[in-house]
């Protein structure tokens, strides 16, 4: 009885010290791809990662690749065994990476008629918790308003005052 007691405390052990693997998947599918690392620098169990990033770049007929890599951190530390609601992340849009926010019909009159090739990727992120944080003064400055915007797509005062915010809510931002 001893030895049995000693090998259910030892695969408990093992259990409770191994990092843990995610069994669901990637949150997002189809992009923000991501690769299995073998790592040595451990995420504590409890460990809340919340990663803010800036776009102020957009290329007509591609997915913005800002916007890929927010969704490559929330499914690189998923797919790396963290539980998906201790991952966040949120993007600060400005520059000509507005019109990528927009409803279809803004963003065809700015583009020749044509579609967005974000906005599928950006609505299923916004679905899924990430937020998208629109400076108003650039969006001002380009003739966009909140109804412009996709819903669930949020306007601040300014790209620097979303991410005060962000920061205040504990998000970091990548450098």
């Amino acid at each position: 009885m001893n030895k049995l007691m000693l090998i259910a405390a030892t695969a408990a052990l093992a259990l409770a010290t191994a990092p843990a693997r995610a069994t669901d998947g990637p949150v997002f599918m189809g992009f923000g791809s991501h690769t299995p690392v073998d790592v040595n620098v451990v995420i504590p169990k409890g460990t809340v990662l919340r990663h803010a990033y800036d776009a102020t770049k957009a290329t007509p007929g591609k997915r913005n690749p800002v916007f890929e890599a927010a969704a490559r951190f929330i499914n690189s530390h998923v797919g790396n065994g963290m539980p998906a609601g201790d991952v966040a992340s949120a993007v600060v849009v400005h520059g000509n990476a507005i019109v990528e926010l927009t409803r279809p019909e803004v963003y065809a009159a700015r583009n020749n008629g044509a579609a967005n090739a974000s906005q599928a990727m950006v609505e299923e992120m916004l679905a899924k918790g990430v937020r998208f944080l629109v400076c108003g003064q650039a969006a001002n400055n380009q003739g966009f308003s909140r109804a412009d915007l996709l819903p669930g797509v949020e306007l601040a005062i300014s790209a620097s005052s979303a991410h005060a915010l962000l920061q205040a809510q504990g998000y970091s931002v990548n450098p």
